[in-house]
């Protein structure tokens, strides 16, 4: 009989401090937020841009008080999501890696205009999935 593997859960509180290798932001401050189920990441400008290679996505990213970094995406697709206001926008998604603490987790993000929200991305329980418990009683944990 083989012997089945546990995973170990990490405890994470409330509010976490991420990074995000592929982009070049490190240390960037994010509400967990269960009931969303894609991460979601602050985004100045994205639109689809021809180049030689064909269609890409250029995004404009700043990330706390970081200056904008721009980045170009070769995989992309785009979806309708529904605001907790119940507004409907239309989104960009790109995969990206996302850190937490030690663990690297590959992940689709969307990205949208989040300037006037006191954290600037959220992480989603797509994120978290099997890899995260949360205590809501700790933040930055």
């Amino acid at each position: 009989m083989a012997a089945s593997k546990e995973r170990k859960m990490i405890t994470i509180g409330r509010h976490v401090r991420v990074s995000f290798p592929d982009l070049g932001f490190r240390h960037v401050d994010a509400k967990v937020d269960t009931g969303a189920f894609r991460t979601v990441i602050h985004c100045e400008r994205c639109e689809e841009v021809q180049t030689s290679e064909g269609t890409v996505l250029e995004a404009d990213f700043k990330l706390e008080d970081n200056e904008v970094k721009r980045v170009y995406f070769k995989e992309y697709f785009s979806r309708e999501f529904k605001s907790s206001f119940g507004e409907k926008e239309k989104r960009f998604c790109v995969k990206t890696t996302i850190q937490i603490g030690k663990k690297k987790i590959k992940s689709s993000v969307s990205l949208t205009d989040r300037s006037d929200m006191k954290f600037q991305v959220l992480i989603g329980r797509k994120t978290l999935l099997r890899k995260f418990v949360v205590d809501v009683s700790k933040k930055f944990a």
